[in-house]
């Protein structure tokens, strides 16, 4: 049963209290109204003071106007067009150091050359002056904006307009009575231009400008002062909804899926670490409507989405864990390298499908990667779709990783148990200590893959520390297995070799009769002229080592025969072309340019480039056929053989630069 409080909460301290599933329901937080009305009163009087500071930066600049008219060259009207550019500039800049610094660097050098060229010192210390009455411009309307926005965050417009109404008439009154007539015309229209600076950085700062951001954290800080305040507090399943929350402080609150729906007031609330800093985040938490929205990369951590909307939504890369997405509609979203935990939660989501991949070329965007595949998820099976794809083998070397060890065993382990999903993995190094990730498919025996895999690994190192070979034992139907799943994963597991080693190196798996050797000697890699991990094997018979699997047919495994020459992709392109739909024109000038971007690539091999266009011819040969009678395990097959190539190749590549380019249309085209 949560803890309800009472409606009105303001100028309460709850620090560093543990509030777990408490119960602040539409409760008013913040400030009281006696605190409220000093710190408007407070506000609007040092506001009105802070004219005096615009009043001298604008007597300085009419000082300066007088005294120039005596020189040529209308060097008074120079000077204050000076003056006035470099407070436009600043404001539309938003006060960068850069701008600031390029003003400063410039009235360097004019006073410089005045000095030495002109040995002019009258001059010289107008142009100081002059720089001194721009620094005291921006400075006064830095000081008016801040006090601007704060009397605006701490009453409002009425507050902000007394404060504005009190600096200008200081500001004239001074003028009026104290500056002598022969400067007033000009300090008044300089000190109107600082004041209306002020005023228009002070909007900014309520709009939430990022580039004013510093000056709207002192606001919000200080007229925060006396509120309500949840510093360090456990507000974990905590809920908020419909609650009216300014001037409130949640730094440093632990806020695990507490509820913000409906509230009101966070944008004038110190939310200075949380989730809640974030606008677009913090917009879903409250108003739980995020469709075709794009959320790259945000940090969600402990988020409460329940019964949000997130139709269409990019989710590429954002952390999600401890998230709870309960009722959440994620029908079309893209989930493309989320991080996600146990924890994570998604009881009851209504889902269609999710796509894994997100691509943007220009304003398109592209979803090569679908789950299912086909169909729609029924009731309940997202849910335990995403539950069996969080499940690994998680791995600790803490002598730092034998990566020659590591794909023995990951090969042995898949021997001996079904169930590795290879195209799940992390390695993460932290100086000696490596973590890897392996997943694992429904069903699959956690536990006992987990042992076989330590058990191996350890006995591997130490017989390549012994410089004994390495050997697989297999029966026939084990190896049929293994072969089975390097041949569906053939561009992972080369990805993976590559990652695990932290080189560009390869490995080759081969084997004769019930044995299959992963190394020639230990220390000693038998690397393929193909450049990829390859399984050679006949069972029960001979062994073939070069790029094939002999299986009573030859298999190569990207999927096609190396059989294939430039000639050959040629005619078929030819062939596609001719026939006449847009996506098969399309279709085959992308694969004319692969065709070309192969032959010229200096940075491939002869395997390589043979390889490639195999790829390529595949994919002409199906795309000729109508839509539906494609067979789209070859075109996959195929596109895989072409991202596995171009990974393995250096950036100098011509081959990796045009299919980095044309991989969304590509895979748009084929359907997959």
């Amino acid at each position: 049963m949560k803890k309800r409080y009472e409606k009105n909460i303001c100028g309460i301290s709850f620090r560093s209290q543990d509030l777990n599933e408490s119960n602040f329901i539409e409760v008013r937080a913040g400030l009281k109204r006696t605190t409220r009305f000093c710190l408007g009163l407070f506000g609007v009087t040092l506001a009105s003071l802070s004219s005096i500071i615009a009043i001298f930066s604008a007597a300085l600049i009419a000082l300066d106007y007088t005294s120039l008219t005596v020189y040529k060259f209308s060097l008074a009207e120079i000077s204050f067009l000076i003056y006035v550019i470099s407070i436009i500039l600043i404001i539309n800049r938003d006060f960068e150091v850069l701008s600031i610094s390029i003003f400063v660097i410039l009235i360097v050098i004019i006073t410089f050359i005045t000095v030495v060229f002109d040995k002019n010192f009258g001059i010289f210390f107008l142009i100081l002056s002059l720089g001194f009455s721009i620094a005291l411009a921006w400075l006064g309307a830095i000081t008016i904006a801040f006090f601007a926005a704060f009397t605006s965050i701490i009453g409002g417009v009425l507050c902000e307009f007394s404060a504005l109404l009190g600096t200008g008439l200081i500001a004239t009154v001074i003028t009026l009575f104290i500056i002598e007539p022969t400067h007033k015309t000009v300090t008044l229209i300089a000190v109107s231009i600082v004041i209306f600076a002020g005023v228009n950085v002070a909007r900014k700062v309520v709009k939430s400008a990022t580039k004013c951001i510093w000056i709207r954290e002192q606001a919000v800080f200080w007229a925060s002062t006396g509120g309500t305040s949840f510093y360090g507090a456990d507000l974990t399943d905590t809920c908020f909804d419909g609650a009216h929350l300014p001037y409130t402080d949640f730094r440093k609150a632990n806020l695990t899926r507490t509820s913000f729906k409906d509230v009101k007031g966070l944008e004038f609330s110190r939310l200075q670490g949380t989730i809640l800093e974030n606008l677009k985040v913090r917009k879903l938490l409250v108003s739980k409507k995020g469709k075709n929205e794009d959320y790259t990369g945000a940090d969600f951590h402990g988020a409460n989405l329940t019964n949000a909307d997130l139709t269409g939504a990019i989710l590429s890369g954002i952390n999600a864990l401890d998230v709870d997405f309960s009722g959440a509609t994620l029908s079309g979203a893209c989930i493309q390298e989320w991080n996600i935990n146990k924890n994570t939660r998604f009881t009851g989501v209504i889902c269609s499908h999710v796509h894994l991949k997100c691509t943007k070329i220009g304003d398109r965007l592209f979803f090569p990667e679908r789950k299912p595949d086909s169909g729609e998820f029924k009731a309940g099976e997202f849910e335990k779709w995403i539950s069996e794809l969080q499940k690994t083998i998680d791995l600790i070397f803490r002598e730092g990783l034998n990566w020659r060890a590591f794909m023995f065993s990951l090969a042995q382990t898949a021997i001996n148990h079904e169930g590795l999903d290879l195209s799940r993995y992390s390695i993460t190094r932290d100086e000696n200590l490596v973590f890897a990730k392996i997943g694992l498919f429904a069903g699959a025996d956690h536990r006992a893959i987990h042992e076989e895999f330590t058990s191996c690994y350890e006995n591997a190192v130490k017989l390549i520390d012994s410089n004994y070979q390495l050997i697989l034992q297999a029966k026939d139907e084990e190896l049929e297995r293994l072969r089975e799943l390097f041949t569906s994963n053939y561009q992972i597991v080369r990805e993976l070799a590559s990652v695990v080693a932290g080189t560009g190196r390869q490995v080759l798996i081969q084997g004769t009769g019930n044995r299959v050797y992963m190394l020639n000697q230990a220390g000693d890699i038998m690397e393929s002229k193909n450049e990829g991990i390859n399984i050679g094997g006949n069972v029960g018979g001979n062994l073939d080592t070069g790029d094939k699997i002999s299986t009573g047919g030859d298999l190569n495994l990207t999927g096609s025969s190396l059989t294939g020459n430039l000639n050959n992709v040629t005619n078929t392109n030819q062939q596609l072309s001719n026939v006449k739909t847009d996506s098969s024109e399309e279709l085959a000038k992308i694969l004319s340019i692969l065709q070309k971007s192969i032959a010229d690539d200096v940075a491939l091999s002869e395997n390589q480039k043979k390889e490639a266009l195999e790829a390529v011819e595949t994919i002409a040969e199906e795309g000729k056929k109508p839509q539906g009678e494609r067979a789209l395990k070859y075109c996959s097959m195929a596109v895989n053989a072409l991202k596995g190539l171009t990974s393995t190749v250096s950036d100098a590549s011509k081959l990796a630069e045009v299919f980095k380019t044309y991989l969304p249309a590509l895979t748009s085209i084929l359907g997959l």
